[in-house]
């Protein structure tokens, strides 16, 4: 799992590259329009409350609620408002202009995005050897249409993609040193961050258990003697998750009657304040229709719209991008994850015939990965079928690590079997392929600036006559209509 390789000059490529992609998404957030990113007003109004009042909202505040669907985010998580309310006390030293204000605010999910690509960077060298590979992750991981889009406004997927990132980095190296103690502190801080971040990234609370699992299990199968310290490392990462994220759960167990996770208080405070046609009783769902889950998987256009948002369709849901970037994401995914999927069936099949040199540790690694790309998906679809019929591919972006890990493991092992069938022909062929990819993913970045951001909105005057869509409209652009 652990790549080796250093190139001179590798470290100023990634400065290079860094900079390439925080100034598309720095531009990127100054020319967005308020609320031109979907949720952006209900979040700011948070980061409103917290600037104006000191203070933390409790969803039934009446500043936070919003009319039309009756319900406030201040019952989940808001980690990230918390730290865009800083960056904009800061900007108020300087400034009162309220596009200032917001572009601050926003500076919160471009550096959440720097972070993000940093460890992306730590990720990739460990888990392939090939600096091509290495590269083909990365960039796939940093400069999707859908991922750059989540580092330019107020939300927080910004921050879960993130806390993921720092959860896959420091699971990796808890497999290489046996999860040390710095490393199980460190685990420990970005699990907190991700609890405090967003629901639909909790998959990667179990991931974090089976790894950490599998490591000592594999340790204990070699004859190592390590039950006490699996009890002390684990109980030491519950322990500082419990004291930087617990707070918050207590105090919505505290402030709404024991629903610690806020998500009941949030469904009847929208039943009593929402529109009549958004109330959660009343809203078009296909469980309140009284139809099944496979009703909606194979009767509607859930999984096309999910995949196509997820690659990217920019601004509140409102511009595509051209067909054959949905087309190419879409053949390089399915390429990568069939050859994985030979893998894993061939490796799992040694592990139950139980053949000799095969790494249980391993067993519970492919889980763990599994599992933070199955969470999302499945949150996301009980959420259209049973709350409110959204699909959204940023509602399962947080499995996008682990989806790419197996989608460029996959594409790295056909590589090597045409290498060892063809020889250098095939590895001069692939070097270009990759290349190739690389570039094109680039260039499909670049575009989305120049060619769908930039023209959309050159225009606008003030940027922050930002418009509340009705829910008719975010609706029909969900299910392909407008």
């Amino acid at each position: 799992m652990t790549g080796t390789w250093k190139l001179k000059g590798e470290r100023k490529l990634e400065i290079l590259f860094a900079v390439f992609v925080l100034g598309i998404w720095v531009f990127w957030a100054y020319i967005l329009p308020f609320n031109e990113g979907p949720d952006e007003h209900m979040r700011s109004l948070i980061v409103k409350y917290i600037v104006e009042y000191g203070k933390l909202p409790t969803g039934y505040q009446q500043e936070i609620l919003d009319p039309l669907w009756g319900f406030t985010y201040g019952f989940r998580p808001i980690l990230p408002q918390m730290a865009e309310a800083l960056l904009v006390r800061i900007a108020l030293v300087f400034t009162r202009d309220a596009f200032a204000l917001l572009f601050a605010g926003r500076m919160a999910s471009v550096l959440c995005g720097l972070v993000y690509l940093i460890y992306v960077r730590g990720i990739s060298r460990r888990l392939f050897e090939r600096r091509s590979l290495a590269w083909l992750f990365t960039l796939a991981a940093v400069c999707m249409p859908g991922v750059s889009f989540l580092f330019t406004y107020l939300n927080c997927d910004s921050m879960a993609l993130m806390a993921a990132a720092m959860i896959l980095y420091y699971l990796i190296r808890g497999t290489e040193d046996g999860f040390s103690i710095p490393v199980c502190v460190k685990l420990a801080v970005s699990l907190s961050v991700c609890v405090l971040s967003y629901y639909n990234a909790y998959g990667f609370l179990i991931t974090s258990v089976l790894v950490f699992a599998g490591v000592f299990w594999e340790r204990r199968r070699q004859g190592e003697t390590c039950g006490a310290e699996f009890w002390k490392k684990g109980f030491l990462i519950l322990g500082i998750v419990l004291l930087l994220a617990g707070w918050w759960f207590v105090r919505n167990y505290i402030l709404y009657d024991g629903d610690f996770l806020g998500l009941r208080t949030q469904e009847l405070c929208a039943e009593q304040y929402a529109a009549d046609r958004l109330k959660p009783s009343n809203r078009q769902t296909y469980r309140n229709l009284g139809l099944s889950l496979w009703d909606m998987l194979v009767h509607s256009n859930w999984v096309y719209c999910v995949a196509q948002s997820f690659i990217g369709v920019l601004g509140p849901l409102w511009y595509m991008l051209n067909k054959w970037v949905y087309i190419g994401y879409g053949l390089f995914f399915l390429a990568g994850w069939a050859q994985s999927a030979v893998e894993l069936l061939g490796w799992l099949g040694k592990i139950f015939r139980k053949e000799a040199g095969t790494d249980r540790a391993r067993l519970l690694w492919h889980l763990g990965m599994l599992t933070a790309v199955l969470v999302p998906n499945v949150l996301n679809f009980w959420y259209s079928y049973a709350t409110d019929y959204q699909a959204q591919g940023r509602y399962s972006m947080p499995m996008l690590l682990p989806f790419l890990y197996y989608t460029v493991q996959g594409l790295g092992n056909f590589i090597s079997m045409a290498e060892r069938k063809w020889g250098e022909k095939a590895h001069r062929a692939a070097g270009l392929a990759v290349r190739c990819l690389c570039g094109a993913i680039c260039a499909v970045l670049l575009g989305c600036l120049t060619h769908v951001m930039w023209p959309a909105y050159k225009n606008v005057e003030n940027k922050m006559d930002g418009v509340v869509y009705t829910e008719e409209e975010i609706r029909d652009r969900l299910n392909g209509v407008i």
